[in-house]
């Protein structure tokens, strides 16, 4: 063992620098003052995945690597630690930049120091660091169960007051089952993407305010499937850090009580009528039970779907053209909106009666349910009016799509004796926009409507099309 004296007398110069750095844990770059690399030890060739002369070949990293800062922004290399040093002739301490892979495109995260060094009269720039990639990385896929039975999301927590922000990057399987979007359909997104008209406005407000303190936070709200139906969720919200004590992402776990908050609005409303039974408690709470879940049922059909035909009403039509409108604007999709109406109705019923047009518009109602697909809207409109609204991504021709429409009406007499061979027709007037503006959809509809009352002066039976370009077609049947 080396004595104290001994350890007093060894001299500083006999420790051999090069052989300490070939075997540090810590990544050494050596610049000359005009930046050219002149030394790089194995643990930053390791990072770098290169060697000495590859590195020397491409001067100060401009050609074909990339750095990057913790906001993802590509650096000048003006930026770069060894111009920061030659340029200030300051050193620099625990900066942490990111290293591009140029094949992965993945970022190793770096914490880098840098300082002068003057030897025999010629400059240096030491430049040191160690990967910290581990230390601030996002959060772990550990924390959420993808079988879990309450819905899952995680958002990003940067930018939460932009219009598509928080974006969503993970949902879980119970949300999709739930609200019918698909996990492709949703990653992008924003949590708005499930509210609608009714959602509570101030319980949004107090979400929003948590998570711009970087807040947990539980409320209760009205959301929407994709086709519309409200349902209530109680969602928990809670900020996810990574090893820095950084909040980088939130998370958010929800649980459908749409059956236990009619329930407990409903009880509270019995609870006189509850409190003097005294026999039979179980079977009669087990009776109420049941009759609360349907008249829930009749109250959400009253409030969504017409009673005769069984498609949504008005006011569920007009909700899920609203969503759609936003939903085709954020995604630059067309969107196709018609209105198509019975032919000749009112002479229909004084000759045949009510109860015969009412089997013909049961009829149309059906074919028109058969023809759209389930992400499209439909709805009864008015007495013989239906609404119907598309969002067409891509190339489609809305001609086809309304001709095949028409033609399929027309098919009804000759499939459904009960309506004793009357020819039944209807005409159709649609806008088809290219360029979807969300705060448009009433002008919109009124574009559809004047080109339905055209096909019908034109002779009915027939389709009207107005293009946003304002260029028209009008079929003849």
């Amino acid at each position: 063992m080396l004595s104290l004296d001994g350890i007093r007398a060894m001299k500083i110069e006999n420790v051999n620098l090069i052989n300490l750095l070939e075997h540090a844990h810590i990544g050494v770059v050596i610049h000359s003052w005009d930046s050219q690399i002149v030394y790089v030890n194995p643990a930053a060739m390791k990072l770098f995945k290169t060697s000495l002369e590859r590195l020397q070949s491409r001067h100060l990293l401009e050609d074909g690597w990339e750095l990057v800062d913790r906001q993802n922004r590509r650096l000048h290399p003006d930026e770069y630690p060894v111009n920061k040093v030659t340029s200030l002739n300051v050193s620099i301490t625990d900066e942490v930049i990111g290293l591009v892979d140029e094949t992965s495109a993945e970022v190793c995260w770096l914490s880098v120091s840098a300082y002068p060094e003057n030897s025999n009269g010629a400059g240096f720039v030491v430049v040191y660091f160690t990967e910290i990639t581990e230390k601030i990385a996002a959060f772990s896929f550990l924390d959420i169960v993808q079988s879990a039975q309450d819905m899952i999301i995680v958002t990003e927590a940067k930018a939460i007051d932009g219009p598509l922000s928080p974006k969503i990057i993970y949902v879980n399987d119970a949300i999709c089952k739930l609200t019918g979007y698909s996990r492709e359909e949703l990653i992008g997104e924003t949590p708005r993407i499930f509210q609608g008209t009714l959602t509570d406005k101030e319980a949004t407000t107090r979400i929003h305010c948590a998570l711009a303190e970087n807040k947990s936070i539980t409320e209760t709200l009205l959301n929407y499937t994709k086709s519309g139906t409200p349902y209530w969720v109680e969602m928990s919200i809670f900020p996810l850090k990574n090893q820095l004590g950084e909040v980088t992402h939130f998370a958010s776990v929800e649980r459908d009580v749409s059956a236990v908050k009619f329930h407990a609005e409903q009880l509270n409303s019995r609870n006189f009528e509850l409190k003097s039974i005294r026999e039979n408690l179980e079977d009669l709470v087990s009776q109420r039970t049941r009759e609360l879940r349907n008249v829930n049922v009749k109250l959400e059909k009253l409030a969504y779907f017409d009673p005769l035909t069984d498609i949504p009403n008005r006011r569920a039509f007009e909700e899920t053209l609203d969503k759609s409108t936003h939903y085709a604007h954020r995604h630059g999709h067309s969107l196709l909106i018609g209105i198509a109406d019975v032919d000749h109705f009112k002479k229909l019923n004084d000759t045949f009666g009510h109860a015969f047009g009412d089997d013909v518009l049961v009829a149309v109602a059906k074919s028109m349910k058969q023809f759209f697909r389930q992400e499209d809207g439909i709805g009864r409109v008015g007495g013989e009016e239906f609404a119907f609204c598309m969002v067409l991504p891509g190339s489609h021709d809305p001609k086809d799509i309304l001709e095949r429409l028409r033609k399929r009406v027309e098919l009804i007499s000759s499939s459904l004796p009960a309506l004793r061979g009357y020819e039944v027709t209807i005409s159709i007037g649609a806008y088809y926009v290219s360029e979807v503006k969300p705060n448009e959809t009433k002008e919109m509809v009124s574009m559809a409507d004047e080109a339905l009352y055209r096909a019908k002066r034109e002779g009915r039976n027939r389709v009207s099309l107005v293009r946003q370009d304002k260029t028209e077609f009008n079929s003849v049947s």
